[in-house]
């Protein structure tokens, strides 16, 4: 077995695991002040408006797919098959990152959440987002230099890949593959799953840019 296809394999048991079906679900306190805040973010460069057509690749259980189609039409996609059948939005496919299924400029938006570190060929799933987005490319992945990430990243052999994902490199990704960076940060300090929900008082307040928050944010438009 090649060193790709042991990836692939690691990768397609760590979604099948029965522990996702105790994931918080998309109303949860903690994955509100979570996601919320960084929609925000996003919206202060990004226009998304309710005839906005966005596309949310590697949408999990649908952390950020049920709120985005509160506010425009979204369609979500990911490789799980568990994971889509958690997901309650409506429009939502099973389907590859390496190969989205839809003709070039399909979307205003293209979005992913916590998607590079899992994929095998990051720079081709990055190309394909380009390719089916009309202008925006907007990426969130884990910020290493965050300790508490780094540790984590460290620590999980499925999530290690994230041990690369410095806002610089997410930066470098990005301009490797034909995008314009409009804004890159880093933000906040809680996680959806892990964060006690005792501390989201204290922890959410920590909602805002700074260098070693836990989640490095990159928008991009096509060039």
């Amino acid at each position: 077995m090649t060193e790709n296809s042991k990836f692939l394999e690691t990768q397609k048991q760590y979604w099948k695991r029965d522990s996702l079906e105790k994931r918080r679900d998309a109303n949860h306190p903690v994955v509100l002040d979570y996601v919320l805040p960084k929609i925000s973010q996003i919206r202060k460069t990004v226009s998304i408006t309710s005839s906005t057509r966005l596309l949310d690749v590697g949408c999990g259980n649908g952390f950020f797919t049920c709120h985005f189609d509160k506010i425009c039409d979204t369609t979500g996609i990911d490789f799980s098959e568990k994971m889509i059948a958690l997901n309650p939005v409506l429009k939502k496919r099973v389907m590859n990152a390496h190969q989205l299924e839809f003709d070039d400029d399909s979307f205003d938006v293209v979005f992913c959440h916590a998607l590079l570190h899992h994929v095998d060929n990051i720079d081709k799933v990055i190309r394909e987002m380009k390719r089916t987005s009309r202008k925006w490319v907007v990426i969130l992945e884990p910020n290493r230099n965050n300790p508490l990430m780094f540790l984590f990243s460290a620590i999980v052999k499925e999530e290690r890949k994230a041990l690369h994902f410095s806002l610089s490199y997410l930066q470098r990704l990005a301009r490797n593959n034909g995008l314009f960076i409009e804004d890159a940060f880093s933000f906040g300090m809680l996680v959806p799953n892990k964060t006690p929900t005792f501390l989201l008082p204290l922890i959410k307040r920590f909602n805002f840019p700074f260098a070693f928050g836990i989640t490095n944010f990159l928008i991009a438009k096509k060039v």
